[in-house]
């Protein structure tokens, strides 16, 4: 999955800083920056569940198997959902055991902030096993909604996992537009930070090792061990830092505090819009609260129930699909830094040249931030995120003509400053591990998914999020618990699905995917580009579509599309 920019406003925002105020909740700091803020939206997920590997492994069965397969296949798919509905009214009943806490709105850490915006904080159970037991913080901001009569509040969570909406609700008190007129005038938004992200009791690690330079795609078994020995590391290095509650950061837990937080507020039942991983989120929610919804919209589909393997097979190739669009585009316009240039060959070159020898960063140079050089492997992995917006396609052509001249900054991942850096930092990994398993083992295991990548993806070798949460995961010492299952919803409100048909990051099929397991959804078809719809210019019926139902709880019609 891949925590990359979003579609930024005309002009940058300053980095904040976090002091803690006198009076003020403890909220973490981070070290400023000298860029502008890089407001986290993305994520992925992939489409078909593969089949068991014991099914794969006993290929064809005859009829008499077959029937016995289906058969068992149903009764467990049966025992699946009623298992789940009743973990869904257990999950109910424990939270209402719990007294409603109080939000006590206070200024927010935030430089430059504007007195309207607010930050509160809540404190809910590590282990909601326990839920008298430890506690951990997790805060949101405020933005009240410019008009005199709002319909309430909407939460925003912005996708990642990682990504923090408190720090895109802050963006827009600045003045970033991101949200429409609309959203402003009848909501206030309320920006979260879930459990272990940003102001949310972040997860902390050591520097180092978040920093220390390991490749994905090793070659040898020295190579593998030295990747499960920086991730076992890592892992170990959080949970020293960060406590019990890295046992705790799963996707269920995160959506038993955002029902924390929708009692708390007091206004009745969830208004919700969440981007990428935020629809990951919002439909856990949707299946332990279904009675509490209002309306919940889910742009850019993650769905749960995939086996991690075809979620990397299906991101890796819908990311191949968008650089290879990027690619035409450069071919027909004349805008294009790249007009006139097999954009396609220059890429190969330019990653063969940077595997062998590193292209400098001179900006990271100059500023700390990010790594010194560049690997034809930084490139592979780190353009996902700059194809996530088509408005930016002129700035990926002058960012590939620039590392062709020898200055790669633009594609150089980030450094982790402290342990929880805004830019670098854990809460991503930690956060994966705990939902999605990893099929590798040893070399062997790598390998053949490797070899998987480069038949979906020939172009990129399967770079992607999903590739690093296949490698990130091995060895880390945590876990997975809460793993992919197909989502139980039954008796919501009508939900809102919009997913673009050339989406890098969230793949298409995801969306038609998810959509099948929520009887009440209805799925916007956006035929075009980039990731998620509301953020992104140029989706503007999208984005109306996505603005009227959260409104007025009506869905377009099913299989309504548009050419945004």
């Amino acid at each position: 999955m891949t925590t990359s920019p979003h579609d930024p406003p005309a002009r940058e925002r300053p980095r904040r800083s976090r002091p803690v105020r006198a009076g003020r909740p403890p909220y973490p700091a981070r070290a400023a920056r000298t860029t502008g803020v890089a407001a986290t939206v993305a994520l992925l997920a992939a489409t078909l569940v593969l089949p068991t590997a014991a099914a794969a492994a006993n290929g064809p069965a005859s009829d008499a198997t077959s029937t016995t397969t289906a058969v068992a296949t149903a009764t467990a798919g049966a025992t699946a959902t009623a298992t789940a509905t009743a973990t869904a009214v257990a999950a109910a009943a424990a939270a209402d055991e719990l007294p409603a806490p109080r939000l006590d709105w206070t200024a927010c850490p935030f430089p430059g902030a504007p007195e309207g915006l607010q930050c509160a904080s809540v404190q809910v159970p590590v282990d909601y096993a326990d839920p008298r037991g430890a506690k951990t913080t997790v805060t949101v901001d405020r933005l009240p909604a410019t008009g005199a009569h709002p319909v309430g509040s909407l939460f925003f969570d912005p996708g990642g996992p990682g990504g923090s909406g408190t720090e895109l609700v802050y963006a827009e008190s600045l003045g970033a537009g991101l949200f429409s007129a609309a959203t402003r005038e009848h909501f206030d938004l309320i920006g979260l930070d879930p459990r272990g992200v940003g102001l949310s009791s972040p997860v902390r690690c050591d520097p180092e090792l978040l920093n220390r330079q390991v490749s994905l795609f090793p070659s040898d078994e020295a190579g593998f061990q030295r990747l499960v020995e920086r991730n076992r590391e890592l892992g170990r290095s959080c949970r020293r830092l960060t406590g019990p509650l890295l046992d705790h950061l799963d996707t269920v837990s995160a959506a038993r505090d955002l029902e924390v937080l929708r009692r708390a507020l007091g206004q009745g039942a969830l208004n919700y819009l969440g981007l990428s991983y935020g629809s990951q989120l919002g439909a856990t929610y949707a299946a332990l609260f279904p009675d509490r919804i209002r309306t919940l919209a889910l742009d850019g589909a993650l769905d749960h129930s995939l086996a991690t393997t075809t979620l990397f097979k299906d991101e890796a190739r819908a990311y191949e699909d968008s650089f290879r669009r990027f690619v035409g585009w450069c071919a027909q316009d004349t805008t294009c830094a790249l007009h006139g240039i097999d954009v396609g060959r220059l890429f190969d070159e330019l990653v063969t040249a940077a595997d062998r020898t590193p292209i400098p960063a001179p900006d990271c140079v100059r500023s700390g931030g990010c790594r010194s050089s560049v690997t034809g492997e930084d490139i592979r992995l780190n353009l996902q995120g700059r194809l996530l917006f088509p408005s930016r396609r002129g700035e990926l052509a002058l960012a590939l003509e620039q590392a062709r001249n020898g200055d790669a900054s633009a594609f150089s991942s980030p450094l982790a400053t402290g342990p929880a850096d805004g830019e670098a930092n854990g809460s991503a990994i930690a956060i994966e591990c705990l939902d999605w398993p990893t099929p590798i083992r040893t070399l062997a295991d790598l390998q053949r998914l490797q070899g998987i990548g480069r038949t979906v993806a020939p172009r990129l070798g399967g770079a992607s999020q999903s590739w690093t949460i296949l490698t990130g995961c091995v060895g880390w010492p945590e876990p997975v618990v809460n793993p992919p299952r197909p989502a139980a919803v039954r008796h919501a409100p009508p939900i809102l699905i919009t997913n673009a048909t050339h989406d890098p990051s969230t793949a298409y099929p995801w969306a038609v995917h998810l959509a099948g397991q929520l009887p009440s959804s209805v799925l916007v078809t956006r035929e075009g580009d980039g990731h998620t719809s509301y953020l992104a210019r140029g989706a503007a019926r999208t984005r109306d579509a996505i603005d009227s139902y959260l409104l007025t709880g009506r869905t377009p019609p099913p299989g309504t599309v548009y050419a945004d």
